[in-house]
């Protein structure tokens, strides 16, 4: 995969990739459902109050959650500009899709590609749930340049120009051995103590803002390793289960470094690599089946919060989720 720069690449890859494959032009009625997201829809699902509060000179617009490490500098310089204000909001800039037929976008209304590993829901009780496994898909929010309330940035060009992560193509998301392979870490975080240690993670995300440090949990969703997706299903879909996945993926980027950094003062010229996921950077809205049209919510949020109306038979085996990322950039003074 490789990057291509600019909002514009971005957008065009998703747009390439539907050429990927010939069962691309066909729609798979009852399995791979069309979502509406790219469509006249958008106005009445999208999230408008999202997108504050706006943050200026290190001013706040007003008191809603912002990330930890939010940059301290109101003046900034960068390469071709010696005067500039900071200035800092959150930006919607990915479509994160959780699916169990391989392949199949409920963005795109269609296939993208076969693959051979399907996936499934699972059932049980707590103690006795088997293993539910889903495909994640990962794209560039093509609206996202129209909705940059600050226009043209030093920051526009590259901090979400990645390309698009579709879990058929990456081996170790169906096979936990070489997930632990390549993230040793997870053997670290796997005794009990520090997964008991995730309650007050869970705390902290269900008032709006997760704790960073605690790599290892995803709040209220469960257990943020290994990255991969088998996660153990109790109640069939549900949106903790989705959420917990599309969580995964933004974490597996970071490590592979298709995932940047937005935050703080070295981040005002451009995002930086970290290898990981910071939760409090990140908020997530449900765009399909049943859009949040008022607010997001914060990494590891209890369900029961946002999610209880969140999903319908059917449909709701393939959600669609809108990751927002707080970005600082340093806006030219001219």
């Amino acid at each position: 995969m490789i990057p291509v720069g600019g909002h514009h690449g971005t957008a065009l890859i998703v747009i390439v990739i539907l050429f990927l494959h010939p069962s691309t032009g066909r729609a798979l009625e009852g399995v791979c459902p069309d979502a509406g997201i790219l469509s006249a829809n958008m106005v009445d699902t999208f999230c408008f109050n999202c997108l504050f509060p706006i943050r200026i000179a290190g001013i706040s617009s007003s008191a809603a959650p912002i990330p930890e490490g939010v940059a301290t500098q109101s003046f900034c310089s960068c390469a071709g500009f010696e005067w500039g204000v900071t200035v800092g909001s959150w930006h919607p800039t990915r479509l994160i899709e959780v699916v169990t037929t391989p392949g199949c976008s409920p963005t795109m209304g269609r296939r993208l590609l076969t693959a051979d590993s399907l996936g499934s829901v699972g059932h049980g009780d707590h103690e006795n749930g088997d293993l539910a496994f889903f495909h994640v898909h990962d794209f560039p929010f093509p609206l996202a340049p129209l909705l940059d309330v600050f226009g043209e940035t030093p920051c526009s060009a590259g901090n979400h120009a990645t390309p698009p992560y579709l879990s058929e193509l990456d081996p170790s998301w169906n096979h936990e051995l070489l997930a632990a392979i390549m993230h040793p870490e997870a053997i670290l975080f796997a005794q009990p103590q520090a997964i008991e240690a995730c309650s007050a993670d869970a705390a902290a995300a269900n008032m709006g803002m997760p704790i960073d440090s605690m790599i290892w949990c995803g709040g209220s969703w469960g257990y943020l390793y290994p990255y991969t997706g088998m996660v153990k299903a109790t109640t069939g879909v549900d949106p903790r289960l989705t959420s917990l996945l599309a969580m995964r993926s933004r974490a597996l980027l970071h490590r592979r470094g298709l995932a940047l950094n937005t935050v703080g003062d070295q981040a005002l010229c451009g995002g930086v690599p970290d290898p990981f996921l910071k939760k409090s950077h990140y908020r997530m809205s449900m765009l399909y089946p049943r859009a949040e049209t008022m607010e997001n919510h914060a990494m590891g949020a209890a369900t029961s919060l946002w999610g209880l109306a969140q999903t319908l038979p059917g449909s709701g085996d393939n959600p669609v989720y809108l990751l927002w990322q707080w970005e600082d950039c340093c806006l030219p003074l001219y």
